[in-house]
């Protein structure tokens, strides 16, 4: 899903390392930081600098669940904080969003407990006390959710990852500090930097043609160019620009006016990757390529073909020597970012996914209407094809028994 355009978040893009001076002047009084316990040399920093003296909390980059906000929140409340600043990737940053917005009205986290059963998608009603929602902060140490500017989070629940949505979860200060992206390998960089192509591509396949279509081929021919170079050369200013123009999906017009929902592969790769327990972008990887090919032979519940020609045309006059066919392309811009798909997959895994897929996105939601078992199940099986030597993937969660994975994702 996408929000149209952001909320009131102010973004700062800051030279290697200057954010430790500079983040200080960003918060209120009583403010903590919450940051990825892989990232003790980042955190030492900002403490060193602007951050001296705040109460601190470390997490492990692992998908959100309703003890990590419990964890969070009795932070937030324990210290008395007025601003949160949250540094680490879209694990971390969501935990802060979510925790940030269910300390000042902790009913929503019970409506998205109920909620989670009924459809992978909850818009927050709005805040009944904002006035005592800690400020964010937000610094993203990775590249590609955009979850610092983004007004929707990610919360793995008893019956599947859920996506939560809501004005307030967009950050309220969004920081880029390129000494953060340094210690991130270079082909999660580029994970990073294809998930935001797609956000961009996906949701113009299934939405309208709009006066900002200009807007959006431009924006995905420039993460092209930057990926190409990126894929040769590997330097701050580069891991920077990636960043911001992740940031850019949202924050721009490329995306404005568009159906929310127009990215299927989002849903299917969601449901994918809490079943087996692998990366979203290892996941989406793998459903991307069999999709665009549905689109291309006029399945028109996953996307418009002519759409879809016509982005693609404008990213070979970047990239010639990429194939012609949307489906092959995208394949081949993979392999030659080094972006690598699922192996194969049981047929129970397949099951489970699909049955998943549908029951949270599909039926009568506009996520995944007209889209059935059998269809995502096809998506899968080509997809997993040419994925590399057979691998027994059950999930973190066992053998599947009512078609929905039970507990917590990793």
């Amino acid at each position: 899903m996408i929000a149209d355009r952001t909320w009131n978040t102010r973004c700062v893009i800051l030279d290697h390392g200057v954010s430790a001076k500079y983040v200080g002047a960003l918060t209120r009084d009583r403010t903590g930081l919450v940051v990825d316990n892989a990232l003790p040399e980042h955190r030492d920093r900002l403490l060193a600098g602007g951050l001296k003296g705040v109460p601190v909390l470390g997490l492990d980059a692992m998908p959100v669940t309703r003890e990590t906000l419990r964890t969070v929140g009795h932070f937030l409340h324990e210290n008395g904080l007025q601003t949160v600043v949250g540094l680490g990737g879209g694990s971390v940053l969501d935990a802060v969003k979510l925790a940030a917005v269910f300390t000042a009205d902790p009913t929503l986290a019970d409506l998205a407990e109920v909620h989670a059963k009924r459809s992978g998608l909850l818009v927050l009603p709005a805040i009944r006390n904002n006035e005592e929602r800690p400020k964010t902060v937000l610094l993203p140490s990775t590249v590609g959710t955009g979850a610092e500017v983004s007004g929707v989070a990610c919360l793995d629940t008893a019956v599947g990852r859920r996506l939560i949505a809501s004005p307030h979860l967009s950050g309220d200060v969004a920081v880029l500090d390129g000494g953060h992206l340094a210690t991130l390998p270079r082909h999660l960089v580029l994970e990073g930097l294809l998930e935001a192509f797609l956000r961009v591509a996906g949701t113009l396949t299934g939405s309208s043609a709009s006066r900002f279509d200009d807007d959006a081929y431009s924006l995905m021919q420039r993460m092209i160019r930057l990926g190409l170079r990126l894929a040769h050369l590997d330097v701050p200013e580069m891991r920077l620009a990636a960043a911001r123009l992740s940031m850019e999906t949202h924050t721009g017009w490329s995306l404005t006016g568009r159906n929310p929902y127009g990215a299927k592969h989002w849903y299917v790769a969601n449901e994918l990757a809490y079943v087996t327990g692998v990366r979203k972008m290892t996941a989406t990887a793998t459903v991307i390529g069999p999709i665009w090919e549905e689109i291309v032979n006029g399945a028109s519940a996953w996307g418009n073909r002519g759409r879809l020609d016509e982005l693609w045309a404008a990213v070979r006059e970047v990239e010639p020597t990429l194939a012609s066919d949307p489906a092959s392309g995208i394949n081949e811009l993979m392999r030659h970012w080094g972006i690598a798909k699922l192996p194969t997959l049981r047929e129970e895994v397949l099951m489970q996914t699909s049955v998943a897929a549908v029951q949270s996105w599909g039926g009568v939601l506009p996520m995944l209407r007209g889209i059935d078992v059998s269809e995502i199940q096809h998506v899968l099986r080509v997809g997993t094809a040419e994925g590399g030597s057979r691998t027994e993937l059950a999930g973190p969660h066992g053998p599947p028994t009512s078609g929905r994975g039970e507990g917590v994702s990793t």
